[in-house]
C-alpha cells in the first residue's frame, strides 16, 4: 500500500514523543514537565479526560485556515460514495453523516471501556461557526465532512487535530474525505478482510468504524504506534482505496490501550453495553 493512504495527525507546535521500553505508541508532548496534548483541566499524564462533547457539524459549517486543505469551503451532510454492498456491488448512494452517530460512539466507548475518558454526543452543531473559531465551546470535538483538497485529495480519507492544547477550539476535531468512498462492512469485530468487489479483488474503501477508532485515538492524543497489532499502527492503514487486500485491526491492541492510560490512567466509569472489547492481535494473513 502505498505512503499516501496514512491518516495524518496534524499538530502544531507540538513534538510527538515515542513512549520507549517495551511500548511502541507516541503522545504529544505540551508545555512542562509530563505534560501532552490531552482533554481534562490537567494535561498531566495519567490524570483524568473527564467528559469530552462531540458532535457533527451541520452542512455549510466553514472550514478556516486552521485546517487548511482538511476543510476546504463547507461541510457537507453526507459522504457521497458509500458502498452499502461492496462484497456484490460497486454501486454506490449517499450516506448521512448523521447516521453514524451510533458508529462513532461505539468507536469513542471503545476509549472509554480502557482509559479515564468520557464521551457525550451532543447533537448537530448548527451554529455554522467556522473550525476553530474561538467562541466555539459545545461540542468540543467536531466532525465534519469536507472536500479535501491538494495532493492528499483523492488518497487520505481523513484527517485529525490533536487535542488541545493545540492551537484554539480546533483541536480535536476529525474531517472525512468526501472524495474517497466508504464501507460498513463490519460491527466492531476483527473479521479479517475488508469486503471488495469483484470478489476476491478490486478496491477496498474505508471501513468507518475502522475508521472512527483510529482517529479518535489522535482526537485523545495518541500519534502512531510501531506495533503492527495496535489500532493506532504507523504502517499502511486500510482506509483508503488500494488495490492490495487489506486487513484491519478493530479492537484495542494493548499498545493503544497502554498509551490511552498513559494519557489518562485506566477507565473507573462503568463501560457502555456496545464497547468493543479488546483482544492482544488481531488477524492477518
Amino acid at each position: 500500500m502505498s505512503f499516501a493512504v496514512r491518516l495524518a495527525l496534524a499538530i502544531a507546535s507540538s513534538i510527538l514523543v515515542w513512549a520507549g521500553g517495551s511500548a511502541a505508541y507516541e503522545v504529544v508532548r505540551k508545555g512542562g514537565p509530563n505534560e501532552y496534548s490531552k482533554w481534562g483541566t490537567s494535561k498531566q499524564a495519567g490524570t483524568s479526560g473527564g467528559v469530552v462533547t462531540w458532535g457533527f457539524v451541520a452542512e455549510g459549517t466553514p472550514g478556516s485556515s486552521y485546517c487548511g486543505i482538511y476543510c476546504q469551503g463547507g461541510s457537507s451532510s453526507s459522504l457521497p460514495n458509500f458502498y452499502p454492498n461492496p462484497s456484490s456491488s460497486n454501486a454506490t448512494t449517499p450516506l448521512a453523516l448523521a447516521s453514524l452517530k451510533d458508529v462513532f460512539q461505539a468507536a469513542f466507548d471503545s476509549w472509554s471501556a480502557i482509559a479515564d475518558v468520557q464521551f457525550e454526543y451532543v447533537g448537530i452543531d448548527s451554529s455554522h461557526k467556522p473550525i476553530n473559531d474561538p467562541t466555539v465551546t459545545s461540542p468540543m470535538i467536531r466532525i465534519g465532512a469536507y472536500s479535501f483538497g491538494g495532493l492528499v485529495a483523492y488518497f487520505v480519507a481523513g484527517e485529525t487535530f490533536a487535542p488541545p492544547p493545540n492551537g484554539g477550539t480546533g483541536a480535536g476535531s476529525i474531517f472525512l474525505n468526501t472524495n474517497v468512498g466508504y464501507q460498513l462492512s463490519i460491527d466492531g469485530a476483527d473479521t479479517g478482510r475488508l469486503l471488495d468487489f469483484p470478489a476476491g479483488g478490486g478496491l477496498h474503501m474505508t471501513d468507518l468504524y475502522d475508521f472512527a477508532v483510529h482517529e479518535i485515538g489522535h482526537a485523545l492524543g495518541l500519534g502512531h504506534s510501531a506495533d503492527p497489532d495496535a489500532v493506532m499502527w504507523s504502517g499502511p492503514q486500510p482506509e483508503s482505496a488500494t488495490l492490495i487486500p487489506a486487513y484491519g485491526c478493530r479492537s484495542l491492541s494493548p499498545d493503544d490501550i497502554a498509551g490511552a492510560r498513559f494519557l489518562y490512567g485506566p477507565a473507573r466509569q462503568p463501560a457502555r453495553a456496545n464497547h468493543v472489547t479488546s483482544k492482544s492481535a488481531c488477524e492477518r494473513p
